[in-house]
């Protein structure tokens, strides 16, 4: 098995909670590039790592914020299992206020954010989350002062999502949803 991780905006392939998936699961079996700042370039680059893990090894996703989105529409187009924790569900909104120049929180990277970006995330939403209830789960911390739990958790209705109390967008509960997603692998074999 092995898991592709997806990294929010700004941040990069390394940190805490690829160092919790990478203990629970060994450190070969975790797959965490650093992406573009370019949507259409990042996905390019998701796309073929979903192609190529999938034909050789069982793949989990597993995304979080504007990683999660990403996951989301991987899980749709290539049919993939994948966990989201505290997903974007509409970039396009969320995001707008981040047009402009930016640097990466991990990377320490310039560049600048155009509206271009953020319009060509549109071709990356997911229209029909129907056929997508078996193959995804949703962590969410209520507490998340970036996106809003409870409108994340009304749009995966009929989704399995947990929603942990407090924490925050960074999201806390990184050993809960561990425990927790084994538990789902147990129930996959």
């Amino acid at each position: 098995m092995k898991v592709l991780y997806i990294h929010g905006f700004n941040s990069a392939g390394y940190g805490d909670k690829i160092n919790y998936l990478k203990r629970a699961f060994g450190a070969r079996n975790i797959i965490s590039p650093t992406l573009d700042y370019d949507p259409k370039e990042s996905v390019y680059q998701l796309e073929f790592l979903t192609q190529a893990i999938k034909e050789k090894d069982r793949l989990y996703i597993v995304g979080t914020s504007l990683g999660g989105f990403y996951a989301l529409f991987l899980s749709s187009k290539y049919r993939v299992p994948s966990i989201l924790i505290n997903p974007s569900i509409d970039p396009c909104n969320s995001l707008k206020n981040q047009v402009g120049p930016q640097t990466n929180f991990k990377t320490q990277e310039s560049y600048t954010f155009t509206q271009e970006h953020l319009e060509s995330l549109r071709s990356f939403y997911v229209d029909n989350l129907e056929p997508l209830k078996d193959l995804v789960y949703v962590y969410l911390d209520e507490d998340d002062e970036l996106l809003d739990s409870r409108k994340t958790a009304e749009y995966f209705n009929g989704f399995y999502v947990v929603v942990y109390p407090g924490g925050n967008h960074r999201f806390i509960h990184m050993q809960e949803l561990i425990e927790d997603f084994k538990r789902i692998l147990q129930e996959d074999i």
